[in-house]
């Protein structure tokens, strides 16, 4: 890892010192001896090995990603019997099929839902959108901008948003491989990830080894967790509610409103709709705010927010206040 990381020094090369005629050096020829013995018998067996033609040789079996749809189905409770399969589904893009990923996900036991979807490429649960991207879509999309604006649709619709980066299982867990033949260098592509977090402190990132890893994951990310709605993963992110957001309400406004107390995704819409400005947000009572948002808490604390006292004089005799400390000796007074 230190040598994939210091890609650009020289190569890195590790002195091992050891006494000779020693116990401790027969151990460590002893461990090479059996390490070299089991590397020569597994390279015998796998010559030997009968393999069908439209098989590579992998296992699915590998690291305990293995299908466990079985599994799934024989779990029996005291009271219910089996679980039914359709109360554990993923709503998946269809342009997502084209890769492996839906398929391992269904090897698992989890039943697909395949729509047409705007934002995100899967929807785990009703909090969780995840937008898979493998190591060159990421590349091009960082450079597009198109990933930044893929970001603020999720964190905009759901709470937990997260950017799956996807591996290539049959190269090394590492970038050195997609910098070589692609322009700019790994240092822009990792500030322009780092921007990302800073822009969208929601948004969660995910390193994938390969597709199994992805699908053992997204099963786990589940458990115990609602099942995602498939009325309102469709309806978000159309033409005609982008042009919502974007002509109607101001991307700028919806967004410094959604960070208000009391508002959020579910009545968000109805009050940019009934109230055409914060002038006429202040006129309200907390009576029409109920009405409005439809929750009496909702309610209060956003009328507590465009109401409540806020002293900026007290703030100022604070601060000053915290400056007149132990340390006040150190300064003089103008």
């Amino acid at each position: 890892m230190y040598e994939a990381h210091r890609k650009k020094l020289k190569t890195l090369k590790v002195y091992f010192l050891i006494h000779s005629g020693t116990v401790e050096e027969q151990s460590y020829l002893t461990a090479l001896r059996r390490e070299k013995e089991a590397f020569e018998h597994l390279i015998d067996t796998k010559s030997r090995m009968v393999v069908p033609e439209d098989q590579d040789g992998k296992s699915d079996s590998c690291m305990n990603l293995q299908n466990i749809s079985s599994q799934v189905l024989e779990k029996n409770t005291r009271q219910g019997g089996r679980e039914d399969p359709k109360n554990h589904y993923v709503i998946v893009d269809m342009r997502e099929f084209r890769s492996e990923l839906p398929v391992l996900i269904h090897r698992r036991g989890m039943q697909l839902e395949p729509y047409v979807i705007t934002v995100g490429d899967y929807i785990l649960t009703r909090d969780i959108c995840i937008e898979r991207k493998s190591i060159s879509d990421l590349i091009g999309s960082l450079k597009s901008g198109r990933l930044y604006q893929q970001c603020v649709q999720m964190s905009r619709y759901y709470s937990k948003p997260m950017l799956l980066i996807e591996f290539d299982q049959n190269k090394a867990f590492t970038w050195q491989n997609y910098f070589s033949y692609l322009e700019g260098s790994f240092d822009q592509v990792q500030q322009k990830l780092l921007l990302l977090t800073i822009h969208f402190p929601k948004l969660r990132i995910i390193w994938s080894p390969n597709p199994y890893a992805s699908a053992q994951l997204f099963e786990e990310l589940k458990q115990n967790k609602d099942q995602p709605n498939i009325e309102y993963a469709t309806s978000i992110g159309d033409e005609l509610d982008i042009n919502v957001f974007e002509t109607k309400y101001n991307s700028g406004i919806y967004d410094f409103v959604r960070k208000l107390p009391g508002i959020n995704s579910k009545n968000i819409d109805t009050l940019l709709r009934r109230v055409k400005n914060m002038k006429n947000a202040l006129k309200l009572s907390e009576e029409e705010l109920k009405d409005i948002l439809g929750n009496t808490a909702d309610a209060r604390a956003f009328y507590s927010c465009l109401h409540g006292e806020h002293s900026a004089a007290d703030d100022e005799v604070n601060i000053k206040n915290k400056g007149k400390g132990k340390f006040r000796r150190g300064f003089k007074s103008k």
